[in-house]
């Protein structure tokens, strides 16, 4: 009999597995990481039936993300609970209950192979109308959909503010989008069309959480120890972004080997930006959600905030001793 609770016990054929989870099922590197995910897993639980045979073929970025939402949301304290089919969580903290749903932009064919070794060479010119037209507009049309399920007249979720989750998994290197790029679709700066946070039926929706990073690596990176027993050396690059003295910040690059003491500390909370709805029916504190970047509207101007260590991309390599 398979397992209801092991997510690496087959529950569809050899064939019709995902790429990505064939490739986190069979690597020695990632046995913590296995054994991480499914006790989330177990932990999380799941009033679908099919949760897993989804994960294991044309749901597997979604399904993961959706564990790792509940990682970020356990890690935080939130409590999270997940009684109804929808939405995703509910939570509470500091005296809120919070309704969260998590959602991802998905390719056509989701069974697709979207890894990074699958990215098209492209120009300069195109490169930016992805970051600026085609990232946006996928992105805004999967939180339109949620808009119309109505999730602010479930009985579960009357009066909660409610937050949407999102991350790109759209195509080979979607998950390199940065956050940046999603403030016209969300709050409307070129004045050309509206943006998602001034739609009425947007009111229902608190705030936005984004990250493109709640991807294998972090599950690797935050269940794998790696001392000088350790059979492989594991690093990570990217982009950040670094605050200023005085008050700015600016964009950098960084290189580390993981587990390394100087290297940041990570936590769930890294890499995730939160954009409040500044015309939402139940706004939340700007302190409720632990993130390392937010964005906010006060007196009529969008400002940004940055924490600590906040990646924009991230690429981690593993070799072996």
């Amino acid at each position: 009999m398979v397992s209801p609770t092991d997510l690496f016990a087959l529950h569809v054929e050899e064939q019709k597995l995902h790429p990505q989870f064939r490739s986190l099922r069979d690597s020695n590197y990632y046995h913590e990481a296995r054994l991480h995910i499914n006790t989330l897993y177990q932990r999380m639980g799941t009033p679908s039936k099919t949760f897993i045979s989804h994960f294991q073929a044309d749901g597997f970025h979604s399904h993961l993300f959706e564990i790792a939402c509940f990682a970020y949301l356990e890690s935080a304290a939130l409590k999270p609970k997940r009684k109804h089919s929808s939405p995703d969580f509910l939570a509470t903290h500091n005296g809120f209950n919070l309704a969260f749903e998590a959602t991802t932009a998905n390719p056509v064919k989701q069974a697709s192979d979207i890894s990074l070794l699958q990215m098209e060479e492209l120009s300069q010119q195109e490169i930016v109308e992805k970051e600026n037209v085609e990232f946006p507009r996928r992105m805004g049309k999967i939180l339109k959909k949620k808009l119309g399920l109505n999730y602010d007249k479930l009985p579960q979720c009357a009066g909660k503010p409610l937050i949407l989750m999102i991350a790109p998994f759209f195509e080979p290197g979607s998950v390199y989008y940065i956050d940046e790029s999603l403030l016209n679709c969300l709050y409307g700066i070129n004045n050309v069309t509206p943006g998602f946070f001034h739609l009425e039926k947007a009111k229902s929706v608190s705030a936005i959480m984004y990250c493109n990073a709640f991807t294998v690596p972090r599950f690797f990176r935050l269940a794998t120890t790696i001392d000088d027993s350790a059979k492989i050396i594991a690093t990570r690059e990217g982009l950040y972004y670094a605050p200023q003295s005085d008050g700015g910040i600016e964009i950098r690059e960084y290189k580390f080997l993981v587990d390394k003491p100087s290297s940041p500390k990570e936590s769930w909370a890294e890499g995730v930006t939160v954009f409040h709805n500044p015309n939402a029916l139940h706004p939340i504190p700007t302190t409720l959600l632990p993130c390392t970047s937010y964005f906010s509207v006060n007196d009529g101007f969008l400002t940004r905030e940055v924490h600590g260590f906040h990646p924009l991309t991230s690429l981690m390599k593993m070799y072996p001793k």
